[in-house]
């Protein structure tokens, strides 16, 4: 990827990503990670890896307010990026519900389709990925939006882990014809270590069991004396 592609993407997804500009104005306390080894998060003890598929880890983010939360940033050389967002609904840090997050989920695709109503210039709008089976246990939605002649493509994915909110948005080039497939394999690699963590949570103690009570095994007579070992005393008296 040339500087030049690069700069390109960026301008196309300026409009797109306004929002998230606001808020990294906005946040204090910003505390800055390594990029070349894997990140430990915290709060959910989540380990972020420097690399995923053909994304490589640039920075972190550490906002101590723990509605801007933390950020992890993920790029590849064909200037997609990928952000793993790890966040609360209040300063409280109050641990989300169900409930919460599924109006989460439902304000955050509403809030990305109203980025047309922001600027005419730009149209949102949902887009099917063709043989793509979403990862269980988070909502997934798939964007297009277009800015002009130039077209870019985004995946949303966001779960519930131990009350935090873990969002994964995905920005590329809807002319790049593989850069879908990579960005389902980093979705899938979150989903994975987030069920992975859930899964073994969940993992029921072994309980300590009784001894099981000893039986006596049938004898198993050699057929060939079997005759001989016939009851006799059966016969007796």
């Amino acid at each position: 990827m040339t500087r030049f592609r690069r700069t390109l993407l960026t301008g196309a997804a300026a409009g797109f990503l306004c929002l998230c500009a606001v808020l990294c104005a906005v946040a204090q306390d910003v505390f800055l990670r390594p990029a070349m080894e894997a990140f430990v998060d915290k709060d959910t003890l989540l380990v972020f890896p420097a690399q995923i598929d053909t994304f490589q880890k640039v920075r972190v983010r550490k906002n101590e307010n723990p509605v801007f939360g933390t950020v992890v940033r993920y790029e590849n050389e064909l200037g997609s990026c990928a952000d793993v967002y790890i966040y609360s609904l209040d300063t409280a840090a109050k641990p989300v519900q169900q409930d919460a997050y599924e109006k989460h989920c439902l304000e955050t695709d509403q809030g990305i389709l109203n980025l047309s109503a922001q600027n005419p210039k730009i149209k949102v709008e949902h887009i099917e990925a063709p043989g793509r089976k979403a990862p269980e246990g988070g909502y997934e939605m798939f964007y297009r939006i277009q800015n002009g002649s130039t077209r870019m493509d985004s995946v949303l994915f966001l779960a519930l882990y131990k009350g935090k909110l873990v969002k994964v948005r995905i920005s590329y080039s809807s002319e790049d014809i593989e850069e879908p497939v990579h960005a389902g394999f980093f979705v899938d690699a979150v989903a994975a270590m987030l069920n992975k963590e859930k899964a073994a949570s969940k993992k029921p103690e072994a309980q300590p069991q009784d001894a099981p009570e000893t039986q006596a095994r049938p004898r198993q007579d050699n057929p060939e004396t079997q005759a001989d070992t016939a009851p006799k005393s059966a016969a007796q008296p």
